[in-house]
This record gives structure tokens, C-alpha cells and sequence, in this order.
């Protein structure tokens, strides 16, 4: 879940074709401090500013940080919607008399997305009058930065590592479209022939659409692995497979996912072979964090935390507790979200709490009205949807999502995985 968070500083003067009375400055402001990586903003930003009538009446870039960005606009009520990495190289970009609030962003044939970013923000300007916006921009892909297959049989002429279904594209106002993409890494062969690698810090990709699926390629044999987590935005991933015995029948693959802003590390370890796909834990990995207690069954209480699925050794387990309050509308949705899972605590509990996700909400739908299942209330919680903060209410036994942006009287009721022996 990523959030990533950035303000930069900005200021070309552009003019546009609107006959009404420009007699009002907008000032677009960013900063970056330039200390971590996750805080650099993706250059160069298109921006495009619509009036209340939806039409976009300026279009402004900024090429680099130095270079403030402004422009002379009539009074009235604005949005402002930004795009981080706007290469025109690598993307299709609308232009001021096409844009429109849900104008698709194209990638351009055979490109794939670089470091993207995107804002929105609303201001009023008054006449004879400036006003300074600060933009928060919001990473809106997720970046490949290893993949390694280790014990490759020798005479392999082919290794490759496929992820699908991938988010095709991005609309103007930042959200996703398209559900049918995936992007296949060719492995290059080391000098010991036995491992297969492909290193670029370039490859940058969609999220996934829901739990991706992973297919490595081995010569002419292919196995594909169900993840049991999103691959959201804002996340630095890397890959990591072993093949094991003599023949395709036994492949061990470990990935790991790294988060850049408020995710915790996260791994990921399975099996697979021609029989199925099986999770698994490393036999290196220390029993710190594993519950010594046999797993509890689906619909059980653990230490008053309701058991909302199992798989194997794990259980998801929905907190007993939730807060409100938690969306303070000062900081980005992301940092006041990410600071309340850091302090979140439950009595005899200690597990890495997080939002629920779309699967996860399914789940919770199904269970509705079992017996012993929690209560919730009619109001909105807080939930993640393909990497974005969205919030969800409960009427009459139905989940009913929502797209805008999360208000401060939204719950916070989240989840965590724990290991049993």
C-alpha cells in the first residue's frame, strides 16, 4: 500500500486560449529533499488545470526542479491534475484542447512505463489574486530490480519469468485501466552457465490486478505460482528461484517484495512442479514470530481476533478493535494510515497489522451474518483497492466500495497473518 510522497518547486508562464479575464496567478509548488530515493519526484510533470466546467483551460510542464511553473487564469474553481515521468517519449500524452479528467495515458508501442507519478489537487482563486498549490504526487507503479534462477540444467537455451495480469494504463485523474497486461523478463545466462539473471533497475510495471500470477520458463517447461499477495505500486520487488534435482519436477522460487514508502518487507517462498504449487517457509528461517499452538480453524477467535481464512500454517486474523479519527487530512492519506498500522496493537498479539485488501473484503462479504461473525458498523472503513486507500461500507449485508478519497470519520479496522507451528 503503498504511498509514495513528494512536493517539488516550480514556474513557466503559459498562457491559454480562454477569452475570460486571466487576472489570477496559480503557482505550482513541489520540493524534494533529495535524501532518499522514495522522495525524488519523476521528472518531467505535466500539468493540466480544468475549470468547473470540466474543461481544461492550461496545460503547464516542468522539465526539471529549479524552474518554477505558473500561469495567468480567470477567478474561479480549479483542479489540477498532475503526471510525474510524463516522458513523451514513452508515453501518449493528451493534449490541452483533448484532455479530459479520465483521458487514458497510452504507452506508446513496445514501451513500457518508466518511474510515473500522479497528483490532484482543488484550488480557488479569487481575482487580482495568487495562490501557491503544494501537490503531493503518488508513485503509481512498482519496480523489478533482480531476477535470478539459480541451478538452470546445463544445455538450457531459454529462462524467462512472466507476471500477469498486470494494470494497463492510467487515466488523467491517476486511476488504473485495463486488466489484461503482463510483461515477460528475459534471463540472461552467467559465466558459470548454471544461473540465470536479468539486473536492471529500469523495469518498472503496473501493479497486478488482484494476487498476480508468476510463470517462470525453464527450456520448453513452463509452472506458474498463484501469489497470495498483491504486487502493489510503491513497491520495490525482487525474484529469487532455485531449480532442485535432476529433472522439472521439483523448482523451489523465493521473491521478495521491499517496500519503498510505508510497506514493510514482505516475503514471499513457494514449491512448484508439475503436481501444483505449494507455500512454503524456508528451512533456514527462525521460529521467531511462529506461535507455538496449533492453527485455529476459520471462524474461530484467537486472543479475540476473529480467523478470517487459513492456509496451512497461517491465519488471517481481523483486529477486535477499530479507530477512527485516523485520516487527518494534514499529511497524505498514505503517512496518516501507514503511522496508525505502526502504533496499532492488540493484547497478546504481535504481528505486522494492514489494511484490508480487495480479496480480503471478499472474503469478509461471504462471511456475513455467519454466527459469531464481528460487527460492523454502517459507517465507511478504510481499505486497500489495487494500491490505493479507498473506503468500503456495510448495508443490508452488501459491501459497497467507494473511489473518493477517504474523510476523517473513516474506521480503521485492520488485518495481520500469523504462523502457527
Amino acid at each position: 500500500m503503498s504511498g509514495l510522497m513528494a512536493l517539488c518547486s516550480c514556474s513557466k508562464e503559459v498562457m491559454n486560449d480562454s477569452q475570460m479575464e486571466r487576472d489570477s496567478r496559480l503557482t505550482v509548488l513541489t520540493r524534494s529533499d533529495g535524501l532518499d530515493e522514495s522522495k525524488e519526484i519523476a521528472m518531467p510533470i505535466r500539468y493540466y488545470v480544468f475549470n468547473n466546467e470540466d474543461v481544461c483551460v492550461a496545460t503547464l510542464t516542468q522539465d526539471d526542479a529549479t524552474t518554477p511553473v505558473s500561469a495567468e487564469l480567470a477567478k474561479g474553481v480549479y483542479d489540477v491534475y498532475a503526471i510525474g515521468g510524463a516522458d513523451e517519449n514513452r508515453l501518449v500524452l493528451p493534449t490541452q484542447e483533448r484532455a479530459e479528467k479520465t483521458t487514458v495515458v497510452t504507452l506508446k508501442d513496445g514501451q513500457a512505463p518508466d518511474d510515473l507519478m500522479t497528483a490532484h489537487s482543488t484550488v480557488t482563486l479569487t481575482s487580482n489574486g495568487s495562490n501557491t498549490l503544494t501537490l503531493s504526487l503518488e508513485r503509481k507503479v512498482c519496480q523489478i530490480v533482480s531476477v535470478t534462477i539459480n541451478n538452470v540444467p546445463d544445455g538450457t537455451e531459454e529462462v524467462s519469468v512472466s507476471i500477469s495480469p498486470l494494470y494497463e494504463s492510467i487515466l488523467l485523474n491517476g486511476d488504473y485501466q485495463g486488466e489484461g497486461g503482463s510483461y515477460t523478463i528475459p534471463l540472461t545466462r552467467q559465466d558459470n552457465s548454471y544461473t540465470w539473471t536479468e539486473t536492471s533497475t529500469g523495469i518498472f510495471l503496473f501493479p497486478s490486478v488482484g494476487k498476480p500470477t508468476i510463470s517462470v520458463k525453464i527450456g520448453d517447461s513452463t509452472y506458474s505460482y498463484n501469489c497470495q499477495e498483491e504486487m502493489a505500486s510503491n513497491y520495490k520487488i525482487s525474484i529469487e528461484g532455485t531449480y532442485t534435482g535432476e529433472g522439472p519436477d521439483n523448482v523451489t522460487f523465493k521473491g521478495t517484495i521491499t517496500g519503498v514508502s510505508w510497506f514493510d518487507e514482505k516475503n514471499i517462498r513457494f514449491n512448484f512442479n508439475e503436481t501444483g504449487c505449494e507455500t512454503i517457509v524456508d528451512n533456514d528461517q527462525t521460529d521467531e514470530g511462529v506461535i507455538d499452538t496449533p492453527v485455529p480453524e476459520v471462524g474461530s477467535l484467537y486472543q479475540d481476533c476473529y480467523v478470517l481464512a487459513v492456509n496451512g500454517k497461517q491465519a488471517t486474523v481481523l483486529s477486535p478493535k477499530e479507530e477512527r479519527d485516523i485520516v487527518k487530512l494534514t499529511n497524505s492519506v498514505e503517512e496518516d494510515v501507514n503511522e496508525a498500522l505502526r502504533d496499532w496493537s492488540v493484547p497478546n498479539i504481535t504481528a505486522t497489522w494492514e489494511l484490508i485488501d480487495d480479496s480480503t473484503l471478499d472474503l469478509i462479504e461471504s462471511m456475513l451474518g455467519q454466527p459469531g461473525f464481528p460487527t460492523f458498523g454502517s459507517y465507511g472503513y478504510l481499505y486497500l483497492s489495487s494500491s490505493k486507500i479507498d473506503g468500503f461500507s456495510i448495508s443490508k449485508g452488501t459491501i459497497n466500495r467507494s473511489s473518493s478519497v477517504p474523510s476523517p470519520s473513516c474506521y480503521l479496522r485492520p488485518v495481520a497473518t500469523l504462523t502457527f507451528k
